[in-house]
């Protein structure tokens, strides 16, 4: 298993602690040391990505699964690391992804908040909530806010069917949840 983006490396290490071989990767050498110190059993392959990366570092279909989860919204060109996913991918290997549902009340909020904190009257103000400021950050540097439909194509133009496409609620974030597939029969060992 692929985890892309894993951040600091919570669902490598419950991957890797079920038995599942996994490589972990980001782009963040902080989060991939803070990943590395909890992994207690050596589990898991942690490998830094370079920040503007186009091409994995991994042979072709070298995984049966690929998990990115809250990733994909981050990037600037998500067909392009859809399409490097499927690369990866077996044939018939499956591809997990969440990424936020901008047709969720909460989103709708999530844009009136940050029109709001960069209202002229809060700025002059001086306010500053460090909390509000941390989600004000994440909503900047979370450019893809696109529907459902637009990861699907998106993911058939990388290559990819889609499986499943979710609403799924984590926490208080309303996440869609994708599951796509590389096509192809799985490769039989001998």
């Amino acid at each position: 298993m692929l985890d892309l983006g894993c951040g600091t490396g919570n669902l490598a290490r419950a991957a890797g602690a079920s038995g599942l071989r996994v490589t972990a990767c980001d782009i963040s050498p902080e989060m991939l040391r803070r990943a590395a110190a909890g992994d207690r059993g050596g589990a898991v392959d942690w490998v830094c990505l370079e920040p503007r990366w186009t091409r994995l570092p991994f042979e072709s279909a070298a995984f049966d699964a690929v998990v990115a989860a809250s990733v994909l919204e981050y990037v600037d060109r998500p067909i392009v690391v859809l399409r490097e996913c499927a690369r990866v991918l077996r044939p018939a290997g499956i591809m997990l992804c969440t990424v936020p549902d901008p047709a969720h009340p909460v989103r709708w909020l999530e844009w009136l908040a940050g029109a709001a904190a960069r209202a002229p009257s809060v700025a002059a103000a001086g306010r500053h909530w460090p909390r509000l400021d941390r989600y004000l950050t994440y909503l900047q540097i979370s450019r893809q806010r696109r529907r459902g439909g637009w990861w699907c194509a998106a993911a058939a133009q990388a290559g990819l069917v889609t499986v499943a496409n979710r609403l799924a609620t984590v926490g208080y974030s309303p996440l869609r949840l994708l599951t796509f597939q590389r096509p192809g029969l799985p490769e039989r060992s001998s």
